[in-house]
């Protein structure tokens, strides 16, 4: 593209943002915004623009912040873990995923040509991870209050539904599921470590019979299990009979 059909079409994804948030982008922190929304394989192309992916990083811990500050404030009858349960659910890829479809996300993020070709528009972890950008630009550009409005106010619906989660945790329920349904259990092994924004992640998997039925990762070995847990939760395998 030439640079003043990028400067037009960076300028219409900001608008895009700006009704997301309800308000005007400051000018100084324009440049944070135009990152949030910037995909690697645009960032590849454009050697003058910065992928997202240390945004990422910021927004993961300013949401897991947002979420937290509402539930300890407004769900006072439940104990940590039962919170940390809670949000952990709120606050994973998949829930990340779905919020990014609902809000449109895909249509905001600026990509490169290939990954326009493969579905990034639609991918879970490009959605997922796009979002927590987001979420990180709101907070460098708007500030801590305003960036956890924002949160609350996308996420009004799984936070007034949190009394009614269920809290037990997800290899426990999984494998009642199995023992249910197929008089057998989970069998968890880790397949492999990978790093994240500069983090180490241990990638799990969970088999039903030999048969893989999630995929799941996490800072510990036991995070890694329990998301592939949830994401097992999920499956047909396990859903239907």
């Amino acid at each position: 593209m030439k640079a003043s059909e990028i400067q037009r079409t960076v300028d219409e994804k900001l608008k895009k943002l700006e009704a997301l948030f309800g308000k005007k982008i400051p000018q100084r922190h324009r440049k944070a915004f135009i990152t949030a929304i910037t995909h690697s394989s645009f960032s590849g192309e454009y050697k003058n623009f910065s992928s997202n992916e240390k945004l990422e990083f910021l927004g993961d811990s300013v949401l897991s912040l947002a979420i937290t500050h509402y539930l300890i404030t407004h769900y006072k009858e439940f104990q940590e873990g039962d919170l940390s349960k809670k949000r952990a659910f709120i606050v994973s890829e998949k829930s990340l995923a779905e919020k990014g479809l609902e809000l449109n996300i895909g249509e905001i993020i600026l990509f490169g040509k290939g990954e326009i070709k493969t579905g990034g528009r639609c991918k879970k972890a490009v959605l997922a991870d796009t979002f927590e950008s987001i979420i990180a630009a709101a907070f460098i550009g708007f500030g801590i209050n305003e960036a956890e409005r924002f949160v609350q106010r996308v996420f009004k619906q799984e936070l007034l539904d949190v009394g009614e989660m269920e809290t037990s945790d997800y290899k426990s329920r999984l494998q009642e599921a199995l023992q249910k349904k197929f008089h057998v259990v989970p069998e968890y092994e880790i397949v492999g470590e990978e790093a994240v924004n500069g983090v180490k992640m241990f990638v799990s998997k969970v088999k039903l019979k030999g048969s893989k039925i999630g995929v799941g990762k996490g800072r510990t070995k036991k995070e890694a299990e329990e998301s592939a847990a949830m994401e097992a939760l999920e499956s047909e395998a396990v859903r239907e009979d």
